[in-house]
């Protein structure tokens, strides 16, 4: 899965520049909103916009040569796709698992 964060960044930037020409252009509410709006997607992202995140070291999945019963199907199929990581709503990674026989997909924490 992509980054949220990384698809985000042109947005933020161009709301940015929308701040300042609200500034230039003497919109001090506009601008004002503008800038809460920044805030809020830095909360968002966990970033403070200027200043990247440090790059999260991947620990090594345990899990990745497994294969197990598709819920759906209940053929032995379900592997998972190790280049699909994202991180979980708790902040653990989590591994895509894909059927390869009904095409099921399910996400898991990486434990």
């Amino acid at each position: 899965m992509t980054d949220i964060a990384s698809r985000l960044r042109p947005i933020r930037a161009g709301l940015a520049d929308l701040q300042r020409e609200l500034t230039e252009a003497g919109q001090p509410s506009l601008a004002q909103r503008a800038q809460d709006l920044l805030r809020e997607l830095d909360t968002l992202t966990g970033s403070s916009g200027s200043v990247p995140r440090p790059a999260r070291r991947r620990k090594p999945a345990r899990r990745r040569d497994e294969v197990e019963k598709c819920p759906r199907c209940t053929i032995r199929s379900l592997h998972p796709v190790p280049e699909q990581v994202r991180e979980g709503a708790d902040g653990a990674e989590e591994i895509l698992w894909h059927c390869s026989s009904c095409g099921f997909e399910e996400w898991r924490d990486d434990a």
